[in-house]
């Protein structure tokens, strides 16, 4: 199986661990004399089986990931950046309080607007290139 096969069947097997989860919790606890449509015997087992298998496969992905671990950090790192790039103010020159009915403030920032929009289409063109590296190195690496 290749990286990008792992991948999809790690978030599989993440959801069918928080569905057995779901039923452990929801049925573990019942009134004598009633019956429920799941066993939480079972749900229980599932979800430690399922689990375990999620920790295998993780550890598997992670080996192979070795060689690009760079990127990976790298790609993550690149989203928080633009992420929070996108929040600062770059409100400049003259501009009511807040609520507007007060006296002007002079405003200046260290990056302007046009600035700011530069640097995030350079980070995202490079996320981009990034996350394209990535995908051709899981495509063709086996696990």
């Amino acid at each position: 199986m290749n990286l990008t096969k792992a991948l999809k069947h790690k978030k599989k097997l993440i959801r069918q661990a928080d569905e057995a989860y779901t039923r452990f919790m929801a049925f573990n606890s019942k009134e004598v004399g009633t019956t429920t449509p799941y066993s939480a015997e079972e749900a229980f087992n599932a979800w430690l089986g399922l689990t375990a298998q999620v920790v295998e496969l993780k550890t598997k992905i992670q080996k192979a990931n070795m060689p690009i671990m760079e990127k990976i950090f790298k790609l993550g790192e690149l989203k928080n950046q633009i992420s929070r790039m996108r929040g600062i103010e770059t409100k400049q020159g003259r501009h009511r309080d807040r609520y507007g009915d007060g006296d002007y403030l002079e405003y200046e920032c260290f990056m302007n607007l046009v600035q700011k929009d530069t640097q995030v289409k350079a980070w995202e063109a490079e996320l981009e290139e990034l996350q394209e590296e990535i995908e051709a190195f899981n495509a063709m690496t086996k696990i």
